[in-house]
């Protein structure tokens, strides 16, 4: 792609597209190339959305495009692809765009991306695209799927799970994430910061739990006094749950097995009041400076930062007073902000699933006598929540579930104490967390 075509925030989305299907991370392919713009806020504003909105839309453009197409799009060169899906994405959910400027600037890109022969094609196309939609489906899991673009087995799965439910947590899945911090009380109140914020103009709100915040209006937060100050960090009010519900307390020995970046462990540490012993674990040694960076900004002292295998007992590891297990998950629950999990074809989760069981069981083996664990993820996927956690009871009598305590605005699903929080009636990622007490 030239260097004129990369001015305009067009052809920089259609670049981040190419380059995402090739195999890189949204939000780091992304950022690079804004960063690298020199973009006014508002044509980054514009590029992102573009981005964003393309991806967690694309099979429902797909099923819409294929209509009208002589091949499948998946068999189009990349960049005719990504032309078409920008141009379908601003027709159909772009109200600010017109759909004539939608097509004429579809039809500019795709001869600036070197593809003249295919402009009056995506031109007949879009404008065909456009209109009436009716297709057909076979299955209740593929018109979900093809509604709320996921794949097949993402809409199965929930289907199965939670069945008509399912249409309302992917729908849920569409709405824009509020920006949620916990305020690092080692500097600051929530009030004190929510003042701060005020006068700069940016609207904060508490976020449902203690010390969390929700922004708007706060444009790129890195760039904030109040973040270099590291008066904050950027953490969903879900992930705040589950360090609220371990309860740590100043003085213990606390245990965070899957760490990285590193947010749970600093709220873990904010808890402890900067008291005691907190280690922070994480398999893969390259996110470890992500995890000291954080807590480096936050001063946080009272932390070890350890590459571990969660799924190995650890030794030196022991007579922990609190665990957490926030384990790798599917991501169901986080949609809205990973759009790339929409299209997972979910055929490594039995894997998954005994790489989650056996990070219970270390996080077990680590624990005190009278010592509290959590088992959470941002999953809403019940095997890799509630079966786990039964399976281990059931297999651990030494153990029970222990409903916590938690204050705040969220109404999650309980079940025996466990709690499910769901995007549709929670207004939060999908997250469940389990909390469990060690009896002897």
């Amino acid at each position: 792609m030239s260097a004129a075509v990369a001015r305009s925030p067009r052809a920089l989305a259609a670049q981040a597209l190419i380059r995402i299907e090739r195999g890189g991370y949204a939000n780091l392919v992304l950022s690079g190339l804004l960063e690298e713009s020199g973009f006014p806020p508002r044509d980054r504003n514009f590029a992102a959305r573009l981005v964003y909105g393309t991806l967690e839309r694309q099979r429902t453009l797909d099923a819409r495009l294929n209509c009208f197409l002589k091949k499948p799009i998946d068999r189009l060169d990349a960049q005719v692809r990504v032309s078409l899906r920008l141009g379908l994405y601003q027709i159909l959910y772009m109200d600010a765009v017109p759909t004539a400027a939608a097509v004429s600037e579809s039809v500019k890109l795709t001869r600036s991306l070197g593809k003249s022969s295919a402009a009056g094609m995506v031109n007949a196309v879009l404008r065909r695209a456009g209109g009436s939609f009716t297709p057909q489906f076979t299955t209740r899991a593929e018109q979900l799927g093809v509604e709320y673009s996921v794949s097949d087995a993402v809409a199965s799965l929930l289907y199965d799970a939670w069945g008509e439910r399912a249409q309302s947590i992917l729908a849920a899945s569409f709405r824009t994430p509020a920006m949620t911090i916990r305020v690092n009380t080692l500097k600051i109140t929530a009030q004190e910061l929510m003042q701060r914020f005020t006068e700069k103009g940016i609207a904060a709100i508490p976020a449902g739990i203690e010390n969390g915040l929700s922004l708007q209006g706060v444009g790129e937060i890195t760039r904030l006094p109040e973040f270099r100050e590291g008066l904050f960090h950027v953490q969903g009010a879900a992930s705040q749950i589950a360090a609220a519900a371990l309860d740590p307390q100043p003085g213990q020995r606390v245990l965070d097995l899957c760490a990285a970046p590193g947010g749970k462990s600093a709220t873990l540490a904010q808890r402890m009041k900067n008291q005691g012993a907190l280690f922070s674990c994480d398999a893969a040694a390259s996110r470890l400076s992500l995890i000291e960076k954080l807590l480096s900004r936050l001063g946080i002292t009272c932390v070890q930062v350890l590459c571990n295998d969660a799924t190995i007992q650890n030794p030196d590891l022991t007579e922990m007073d609190r665990v957490l297990c926030d384990v790798p998950c599917s991501g169901l629950g986080v949609l809205a902000k990973k759009p790339d999990i929409r299209y997972k074809d979910l055929k490594k989760l039995p894997k998954l699933i005994q790489t989650q069981r056996a990070i219970l069981e270390t996080g077990a083996a680590a624990l005190r006598t009278g010592g509290r664990l959590v088992y959470s993820t941002c999953t809403i996927n019940p095997e890799e929540n509630q079966q786990i956690v039964r399976d281990f009871l059931a297999e651990h009598p030494e153990f029970r579930l222990l409903e916590p305590q938690l204050t705040g605005d969220f109404e999650p699903l309980r079940e025996d104490g466990m709690l499910t929080f769901l995007p549709d009636i929670c207004d939060t990622d999908g997250f469940f967390v389990a909390c469990l007490e060690r009896l002897w």
